[in-house]
């Protein structure tokens, strides 16, 4: 069989060109921001019924044929919107589960006290209760919250800090639901020292057992 000619893998080298990788387009990436950023706005002005692609795009001054082809729909939309002033919390491992839990719900506390997601919140619960399909988007979005305070809860169970028979997720609306009590009922401070006093709380609870057996009927 013959070989190649000499000299012609030299120049096959010499007439290669070099793959240029090129990032992200910039006006691309300005106009995503530029359509996130008017998306949180009037979520926080209207409601999510309010921050319609119609709306994005005026405010934004992004077109809506623009907008679909980064975003299938409005719920999606107003998702990535949400993720991008929170992101995914950390999963901790200080060694301790009352230091992993400490750092998950400081950091939920001051997410909610401090930044935009105290006001969005609320509306992404309303349309969740509405609209199926954010029902659908908020169910994921709770999933992929939840999954690193879970990762830390079973941690801990399995290093014998918590009863091996409590069940996680009762845990987990333990630890959250003071939390969130506080920010959008009574509105009292929240803060980091008021984190730490509901970890503890929930894990000397944790600690002593049940409680004895409630009656299967009760009188008022």
């Amino acid at each position: 069989m013959d070989g190649p000619s000499p000299g012609s893998t030299d120049a096959a080298e010499r007439g290669a060109q070099p793959v240029v990788r090129r990032g992200p387009d910039p006006r691309v990436t300005r106009s995503r921001h530029r359509a996130v950023a008017a998306t949180l706005d009037l979520v926080v002005e209207r409601g999510v019924a309010g921050a319609t692609v119609e709306a994005v795009s005026a405010r934004s001054g992004v077109a809506k044929t623009t907008i679909y082809r980064h975003w299938p729909n409005q719920a999606s939309l107003v998702l990535d919107a949400f993720r991008s002033i929170a992101p995914d919390p950390p999963e901790p491992d200080t060694g301790t589960l009352a230091g992993d839990l400490a750092i998950l719900l400081r950091g939920l506390a001051d997410a909610l006290s401090s930044g935009p997601a105290g006001a969005l919140m609320p509306a992404l619960l309303e349309a969740s209760q509405r609209d199926p399909a954010f029902t659908r988007l908020h169910s994921e979005e709770s999933a992929r919250r939840h999954r690193p305070v879970l990762a830390v809860l079973r941690r801990g169970q399995q290093r014998g800090e918590l009863p091996a028979d409590a069940d996680l997720d009762d845990v987990l609306d333990l630890l959250a639901g003071p939390v969130l009590h506080r920010r959008f009922i009574t509105g009292r401070p929240l803060d980091a020292a008021f984190a730490d006093r509901v970890v503890a709380g929930v894990l000397a609870g944790l600690a002593q057992g049940p409680p004895g057996p409630i009656p299967a009927t009760l009188e008022p």
